[in-house]
């Protein structure tokens, strides 16, 4: 399905590819910045609970391989190196053991939702914590 397609649904899971200069956003005579901008948003805000997006280093185009560069939407986005994963669910649960870098290993005793994240209560020997998700990993 096309972007443009995509207007005022959404759908579990997006996957959108060919996040490169010249594709995503289009680049040209005639292309304007802000619209390729706000394409690209709602493309990204179609998904309900998993976003994934993709380049490429290079591809075959008009019949020979050219280099691309990322699209300048991943710097925009804040996903500039690495990915980020955002989810709606968590995959934390109450009694697991996880890792703090500071505290430790510690054990879930609650989760809760805190805007996009979520809010780990941790026990770290006796004493307890209230951690964002994304600051421990599991043991």
């Amino acid at each position: 399905m096309s972007i443009h397609a995509s207007k005022g649904l959404e759908f579990k899971h997006i996957f959108i590819i060919g996040l490169e200069e010249g594709f995503l956003p289009l680049l040209g005579d005639g292309s304007n910045i802000e619209e390729e901008r706000r394409l690209g948003y709602v493309s990204f805000t179609r998904a309900k609970d998993t976003l994934i997006l993709s380049h490429v280093a290079s591809r075959f185009y008009k019949g020979r391989r050219t280099d691309l560069e990322k699209s300048r939407f991943f710097n925009e986005a804040g996903l500039c190196e690495g990915s980020l994963k955002l989810e709606k669910n968590t995959a934390f649960k109450k009694g697991d053991l996880v890792r703090h870098k500071i505290f430790g290993a510690g054990r879930i005793v609650g989760v809760s939702k805190s805007g996009r994240e979520f809010k780990l209560s941790i026990n770290f020997g006796g004493n307890k914590r209230d951690i964002l998700a994304s600051f421990v990993e599991r043991l």
